[in-house]
This record gives structure tokens, C-alpha cells and sequence, in this order.
């Protein structure tokens, strides 16, 4: 479950400044010639080609796509999608010819977006569309968009044509404000066929379990929340590994333990890199709860819980099957707990207003 790498997009990180934008962060994503390689079916032009010949000059039944990827490059401690925009630079672009209108829609992710504004004959426009909703969501779920543009007539008039000079895809993601922890739901899941369990961070790995994998991996749900870099005082990285031999993910905050099984174990253990960041014992902060961490010779995998329910059972039940292995380290509790605590605070709040206003008659 390696990520995937990005190639063929030109991308600028833009950190806002000043108050209005505090607490975003801006990543452009733009295709243009440049990034279509060895011709691989994109047809934005490049310089010194005539604007209308073939193929960049297309026609109707010559649609094409492409897609922004930012798998890799979304910022680890960004929260969600603000906005997004896509601009599109175009040439003859005839949207108010009078012998045969062009409509020249665009759609991404098969949500249409609108049509290319009219060039006024043989010149450049750019037309800009704001992303939906829809496509905000499963942009930030797997961090890529696919564009398509659908080359149209009002009527049958195949003279029509349009060429693309480049798109560029900006997005806003949400930040957290200065001083505030950034924090990144850790998902869990059960595979019957390996008989182990993974955790992710990643909403893109967590959807395409779900969507790719489901007769693999069955989804627990969220089990408690990570912290999203190193940034934060006293957090520390958690290393991941898989084992093709022991079919099975192995997580550890020790530097000593990746080295070791780097070093002494390549043929067992594959390092995949930092999973996610938290906090080593000793090193806490007062309102994380602990990790607990298990092994098992049975199962020849290991388990992590923060659920103490969880703990208590294996430690009675299963002393035969799982040995425990301690805290692995600490985190945050998960979301739905938080708001349940936050909720029952603001019972108790509003009972203790209402017996002193009983009290004070």
C-alpha cells in the first residue's frame, strides 16, 4: 500500500499570509504541454505548432482528459478542502457563432462543469469554474481529479474545433489555526484472509480498501487520532512495515526497532515509511490516552488498541493467544468521543444552571 507517485504535473505550493487567510494553504496543479511526455494522449499544444492543425486543434468526436494529481502533495496537516477552482486556457473557442455555436463542455470526475467561455474568433480565453461540492469530496478522499472535455455543436457542423493551451487546478485546503493541534483520524480494518489488522491515516488508502477490497479488508472504523507531523512538541514518527512472509503490517515509534528490522530482517520486513506521528511514553501530553500493543505467535501478527474494553479482554480471555506487549504510545481519542464528552460537559453545564437558578428561587 505504497503511495502513489505523482508525475507529469507542474505544482506550486502557496503558503497564505495575513490574517484573511490564515489558517489555508493554496497548492496549483497545471497541465500544459510540458507535462504530456512522449505524446501520452494529452493534447495541450506546445510552442512553434500551428494552432489549427491536428491533433492539438481537436474536433468533434475528439474528446480527451486528463487528471490533477495531489496525492502526495496535500499537506499532512491539512483538515479539508476550503475550495478548489479550474482554469482552462483555450483557443477559438466559437460559443456564439451564428452557422453552428460550439459547446465545449467540461466535466470532472463525470460532474459537469460548464462550457468554455467564447474566444470572440482565433484568440485565447481562459474560463475559470469553481469545483461542487461532489467534487470537493472525492478530491479530498483520493486526491485526484479527472477532467474530461466534450467538443460539441449546437447543430451537426464538424467544422468546430478548439485547442487547449493548459489547465490549472487550485486548491484551497483548510488548515489548523496557529497554536492548534493538528490531528488525523487513524482508521482501522480486519482482513479474515491474513488475519491481521491495518491502520491508516490515509483517507485515499481507507477508500480504496473500501471500494477496491472489500472481500480483503472489513472496516472497524475510526479507533483513535494521530497527530499529523512532527511539528508538534514531543511527537514523534510511526514507522510501518509489511511482510509478504508474515502477511501483516507492523507499526513502532522505536527508531531502534525500525533499524533493527531494517538491518537484520530485509527479508522479512519491507520498511513503507512514516504511517502517521504521535507521542512516545514519558513524553505525553496530559489529554492523549495510551496505545496498547499485543503479539501473537498464533497469529504471527501484532494488535493495537486504544480501547481499554479491548485490552482487558485479550489480558483474560486470550492470555494463550495474545501476549501484551505494553504501551506502544500515545494519542488523542477518537472524534466521536470527543464531541460525546464535549456534549455531556455541556449537560452537566446547563443542570448545574438550572439547580442554582431553582436554588436562588
Amino acid at each position: 500500500m505504497k503511495k502513489a507517485r505523482m508525475a507529469g504535473v507542474i505544482v506550486g505550493f502557496l503558503v497564505c499570509a495575513g490574517l484573511a487567510n490564515a489558517g489555508t494553504t493554496t497548492v496549483e496543479s497545471t497541465f500544459d504541454y510540458s507535462t504530456a511526455v512522449d505524446f501520452d494522449g494529452t493534447w495541450f499544444i506546445p510552442p512553434d505548432v500551428t494552432l489549427d492543425h491536428s491533433p492539438y486543434y481537436r474536433g468533434m468526436w475528439e474528446d480527451w482528459g486528463w487528471t490533477h494529481s495531489l496525492k502526495d502533495l496535500v499537506p499532512s496537516d491539512a483538515q479539508g478542502i476550503q475550495a478548489a477552482s479550474l482554469e482552462i486556457y483555450a483557443w477559438d473557442v466559437d460559443m456564439n457563432d451564428e452557422e453552428g455555436a460550439e459547446i465545449d463542455i467540461i466535466y470532472a470526475d463525470n460532474v459537469e462543469l460548464g462550457a468554455l467561455n467564447d474566444t470572440d474568433g482565433r484568440h485565447w480565453g481562459a474560463t475559470t469554474f469553481e469545483l461542487p461540492p461532489a467534487v470537493l469530496e472525492s478530491l479530498w478522499a483520493d486526491g485526484e481529479v479527472y477532467v474530461y472535455i466534450d467538443i460539441d455543436t449546437i447543430r451537426d457542423f464538424a467544422g468546430q474545433r478548439v485547442t487547449l493551451g493548459y489547465a490549472k487546478l487550485t486548491v484551497e485546503y483548510t488548515m489548523p489555526s496557529p497554536g492548534e493541534v493538528a490531528r488525523l483520524p487513524v482508521y482501522r480494518f480486519w482482513s479474515p484472509i491474513l488475519q491481521s489488522h491495518f491502520y491508516t491515516a490515509l483517507e485515499s488508502e481507507k477508500e480504496k480498501l473500501l471500494i477496491e477490497y472489500p472481500d480483503v479488508w472489513t472496516y472497524d472504523g475510526e479507533v483513535y487520532q494521530a497527530v499529523a507531523d512532527a511539528n508538534e512538541p514531543n511527537s514523534a514518527p510511526i514507522y510501518r512495515f509489511w511482510s509478504n512472509v508474515l502477511g501483516g503490517h507492523f507499526y513502532t515509534i522505536s527508531e531502534k526497532e525500525r533499524d533493527r528490522l531494517i538491518e537484520e530482517h530485509p527479508d522479512v520486513w519491507d520498511y513503507e515509511g512514516i504511517a502517521f506521528h504521535a507521542y512516545p511514553v514519558d513524553q505525553q501530553p496530559a489529554e492523549t490516552i495510551p496505545i496498547y500493543r499485543f503479539w501473537s505467535d498464533a497469529l504471527a501478527t501484532h494488535f493495537y488498541t486504544a480501547d481499554e474494553a479491548e485490552r482487558d479482554h485479550l489480558l483474560k480471555d486470550s492470555p494463550d493467544l495474545w501476549t501484551y506487549d505494553g504501551i506502544a504510545w500515545y494519542a488523542y481519542s477518537k472524534e466521536e468521543e470527543k464531541q460525546e464528552e464535549e456534549q455531556q460537559e455541556e449537560q452537566q453545564q446547563e443542570k448545574e444552571e438550572k439547580e442554582e437558578k431553582v436554588a436562588a428561587g
